[in-house]
Parts: C-alpha cells; sequence; structure tokens
C-alpha cells in the first residue's frame, strides 16, 4: 500500500516538474523574442540577433529551472553548468540549421517559430534526461 502511494506521489511531482518545466519555456521564449525583434528591429542581423536572443533565454532558463522547477538549492557548480550550455549549443545548433534555410522561404518570424519548437524539443529531453536527471 505504502509502495503504491509512494508512486502516485512521484507521479503528481514528476507532472508538477513538467508543467513548471514548460511554463519556464514560456518565459524563455518571450524573453527570446522580445530580445530577437528588439535586435533585429534596429538592424542587427537576424543570424546573431538569434545567437544573442537565444543566449539571454538560456540564462534565464538556467536560473528558473535549477532553483524553481527542480528545487535545486545549491550553488550551480562547472559540472551542471557545462551540461546545461551543452544542451543549449544543441538546441542552438539545430535552431540555426533551421533558421537559415527557412527564413528566405516563409519568413523570418515563421522560420523562428519552427527553429523554436525544434530546439525546445532537445532542450527538453536533454534537461530532463541528463542536465536535472538527479533532481
Amino acid at each position: 500500500m505504502m509502495e503504491r502511494q509512494e508512486k502516485q506521489d512521484n507521479s503528481k511531482a514528476g507532472f508538477l516538474q513538467f508543467i513548471k518545466f514548460n511554463l519556464v519555456g514560456i518565459v524563455n521564449t518571450l524573453v527570446d523574442f522580445s530580445v530577437f525583434t528588439v535586435l533585429t528591429f534596429f538592424g542587427m542581423y537576424y543570424m546573431a540577433a538569434q545567437v544573442i536572443s537565444y543566449s539571454c533565454g538560456v540564462v534565464n532558463s538556467f536560473i528558473m529551472n535549477k532553483y524553481w522547477t527542480f528545487g535545486d538549492k545549491s550553488t550551480p557548480h562547472g559540472y551542471e553548468v557545462f551540461k546545461f550550455i551543452a544542451v543549449n549549443g544543441v538546441s542552438l545548433a539545430v535552431s540555426l540549421s533551421i533558421l537559415y534555410p527557412l527564413k528566405p522561404v516563409v519568413g523570418v518570424i515563421s522560420a523562428k517559430v519552427i527553429a523554436t519548437l525544434f530546439s525546445m524539443m532537445i532542450n527538453f529531453v536533454g534537461s530532463k534526461l541528463w542536465v536535472f536527471k538527479k533532481a
């Protein structure tokens, strides 16, 4: 009986983490899109704007996911930061590889949306299964 209750509690905690991760993702996307829009509005090349705006979202993501989503109150250590940067580096590379060829075909905003969807999937899987796995 206790084992069943423990599984239910773990399921609820996992679901709550999933909801929090997605809420953080929404905030990250808003940060990313806002910075991207401002930078391109002022004439910055869209690929450079993507790197900067994505990086702003990454910083927000690390802070919110570490401390809020996964409840880890410890000071970040080098290996954890390295893993987080590695996952987000892969996500950024995928984002850029989608954004660049799609921009002339569908326009910069549509290309940005498509690139963001792919990078979000990679980021979630990497964060859940590797970066924040112990939490």
